[in-house]
């Protein structure tokens, strides 16, 4: 029994390794792609409206889909007509 606990901590350990060893390389490639003293620049995403009348209209739009509906009672203008 302790030797199959051993070979399975070993594959636990093994495995640990490359992780390790694979995240590490990726961090490393990663900071060579990009290289120091450049900046990114920040492009607005295309969903973020441009102009202010944009902003104004997506808010509304938000604000309207938000709200709760409410029951009204409807008269109907064929019945209106009939009684007078």
């Amino acid at each position: 029994m302790g030797f199959i606990l051993k070979i399975i901590l070993f594959f636990i350990v093994i495995s640990f390794l490359f992780r390790a060893f694979f995240a590490w390389v990726s961090h490393i490639a990663g900071k060579k792609s990009t290289p120091p003293g450049t900046r990114q620049q920040s492009r607005p995403s295309p969903s973020e409206p441009e102009t202010q009348e944009e902003r104004i209209i997506s808010y509304q739009k938000k604000s309207f889909e938000t709200t709760e509906a409410e029951d009204v009672d409807f008269v109907e203008i064929k019945d209106r007509d009939k009684e007078q």
